[in-house]
């Protein structure tokens, strides 16, 4: 039978309740998430450009998907969607 020390377990580990173990780890994962580098903010990444309009008109840019976009545009009677570059 082993004998242990005050503070610790019987295969040596700290004695610290799993709750506080969770919350250590909970923290150090928010920490690191809000550490790493994020891509940007605007899920816009779709233009629309109706027929007819000029190029110099201001394009609709507010799809997040090339479905979307072309569900629009059939809407609206024809056109063509394209990618937002920056």
């Amino acid at each position: 039978m082993a004998i242990s020390k005050k503070g610790a377990n019987l295969i040596g580990r700290p004695d610290m309740p799993r709750s506080i173990l969770a919350l250590i780890a909970m923290v150090l994962l928010s920490i690191s998430f809000a550490a790493w580098p994020q891509g940007p903010a605007n899920a816009a990444k779709f233009c629309m450009q109706l027929r007819g309009a000029t190029a110099a008109g201001q394009p609709d840019c507010s799809f997040s998907t090339l479905d979307a976009c072309r569900a629009r545009v059939k809407h609206r009677g024809g056109g063509h969607c394209y990618k937002l570059t920056h």
